[in-house]
């Protein structure tokens, strides 16, 4: 079997979707600004310079969304795709 990965930040897409989905849950006021926002910056600097701990980062990114039912989640998915990422794919294209 073949297999191909890559990945679509900062390639296709502009930007960093990890990154920005919790920017978004923050600016939605579902994360609160003080506790997550420093935070978020962190993991994305680790990312960037391979240092980041994957397991500590998926508790901070996933945990919080596991306090909400599926059809909130969807909700939010929704919006933000249609709000955040159309805008940055728009972006990344001219």
């Amino acid at each position: 079997m073949k297999l191909a990965l890559f990945d679509l930040d900062n390639t296709l897409l502009a930007g960093d979707s990890d990154f920005e989905w919790a920017q978004y849950l923050i600016d939605r006021g579902v994360l609160d600004r003080e506790a997550y926002e420093a935070r978020n910056q962190q993991f994305y600097d680790q990312y960037k310079a391979g240092t980041l701990d994957i397991h500590e980062f998926l508790d901070f990114q996933l945990k919080p969304l596991s306090r909400h039912p599926r059809d909130v989640l969807d909700a939010w998915h929704a919006d933000y795709m249609r709000t955040r990422r159309s805008h940055a794919n728009s972006a990344s294209s001219t």
